[in-house]
């Protein structure tokens, strides 16, 4: 058996770091006008309702996170 050593989880964890605003703003229109430009009718309409879903969830984890903390 590996004889491992085991630290004490650190109270002063820092928080991870997270992209500004503007950052997800403009990761989510690139990624909208990807869409436009490149797919058809129904992939857009797929896409555009995940890139929504996943950027709400986004949203939704960062304000929860920071309300707690």
């Amino acid at each position: 058996m590996s004889d491992s050593t085991h630290t004490a989880p650190s109270h002063s964890e820092e928080a991870p770091k997270r992209l500004s605003a503007g950052a997800y703003v403009f990761t989510f229109i690139a990624l909208f006008l990807i869409l436009a430009v490149f797919a058809d009718l129904f992939v857009f309409i797929l896409g555009t309702l995940g890139l929504i879903v996943t950027f709400a969830a986004l949203y939704r984890e960062t304000v929860s996170h920071d309300d707690h903390h």
